[in-house]
């Protein structure tokens, strides 16, 4: 049997374990405002960690706004290390009253200035984010993307400028049922940069998810970032989606399992020739790509995001997490033949 017993983790505020759906913070003079902007499966469910410690959010929703006003959030977890509620409450359940939901943001109350928006959107949704955001953005609001791909936090910088712009990589397993019930599977934690790499800027991120028991990882350089998270995206959003099949049908297939190592190796290598090529220091252990693999091992039959899209007739997020990518390796010169069979594959 697992423990769920785990104590809060350093520098986290104190909670109520009480029942599911307690949530106390002892200093609630330090809780932020927040808004999140997409409230599917990885939206809600970091909503549910930040209003169990306390703090205020408005969540835009479309498809679950209806369940989200009258049943509230509801996240069943899986114990991990990384995320500080699933190891001492197995479902998570927060009350409607304790937070906003709207399907338009001009909607939402204007009690005070937002100090936070997260983005959370799929990046087929991002032609619209502008609209969506610009009633959100005060003076001093700082803009999370949290979405996947290369490239997407620049459009952002580009509206409302570079200095307000943050990345949240999200290196989970969770997913949304057709009731709008939030199933986490496996991981939770996160790699924090700021758009212009401030260090001074990212902490005050770290200090939010952090304080919601989450565990991130700092990164001084958002780009790399972005290519970390490819490596996972690139063979396993990407194989998945090809052979129309859950994670365990990779990684459980010998050839099917090469294919994913050298999908991950190449991004590994893409990644570094692009950091070279804009200038950075920072560059990814070749290790990184095992190390998806081992990862992946254990997260039984997961269906990543592009898989349930294409499941479900949705349209795919091709431009940032796939052609992006790709497009980069060609311009760079670089020999990457299983990224051009993955695109024949997917593209014909």
């Amino acid at each position: 049997m697992q423990d769920r017993g785990t104590p809060k983790p350093q520098n986290s505020p104190q909670f109520s374990t009480a029942n599911q759906t307690a949530c106390v913070r002892e200093n609630s003079a330090s809780a932020a405002e927040i808004a999140i902007v997409g409230s599917g499966a990885v939206g809600q469910f970091y909503a549910a960690q930040l209003i169990w410690a306390g703090h205020h959010l408005r969540l835009l929703a479309r498809r679950d706004a209806a369940a989200l006003a009258s049943r509230g959030l509801l996240v069943y977890q899986t114990p991990v290390p990384q995320v500080a509620s699933s190891q001492i409450l197995p479902t998570l359940q927060i009350e409607p009253q304790r937070f906003e939901v709207a399907t338009d943001t001009r909607s939402f109350r204007r009690t005070q200035e937002l100090d936070w928006v997260l983005i959370t959107l799929k990046t087929t949704a991002l032609d619209r984010a502008e609209a969506l955001v610009r009633p959100l953005i005060g003076p001093h609001t700082k803009i999370v993307v949290l979405c996947n791909g290369l490239g997407v936090e620049d459009r952002f910088a580009q509206w409302f400028g570079a200095e307000r712009v943050f990345g949240l990589l999200c290196f989970i397993g969770v997913n949304r049922s057709d009731d709008g019930t939030i199933h986490h599977k496996a991981f939770g934690h996160v790699a924090v940069g700021h758009f212009q790499d401030r260090v001074e800027q990212r902490e005050s991120l770290v200090q939010l998810f952090e304080s919601a028991g989450i565990t991130c990882e700092r990164t001084a350089s958002l780009l790399e970032a972005r290519w970390r998270k490819l490596g996972w995206n690139l063979p396993f959003n990407g194989l998945c989606l090809l052979y129309n099949c859950t994670t365990d049908g990779i990684v459980n297939s010998p050839e099917r399992r090469e294919f994913a190592r050298q999908l991950a190796r190449e991004s590994v290598m893409v990644g570094n020739l692009d950091l070279a090529a804009h200038g950075q220091e920072a560059r990814i252990d070749p290790g990184w790509a095992e190390l998806q693999l081992s990862r992946t091992d254990t997260m039984g039959a997961y269906a990543p995001s592009t898989l349930l899209d294409a499941r479900a007739g949705r349209e795919l997020e091709m431009e940032a997490m796939f052609l992006e990518p790709a497009r980069r390796a060609k311009m760079l010169g670089a020999d990457t033949p299983a990224l051009t069979r993955l695109m024949q594959g997917l593209c014909g």
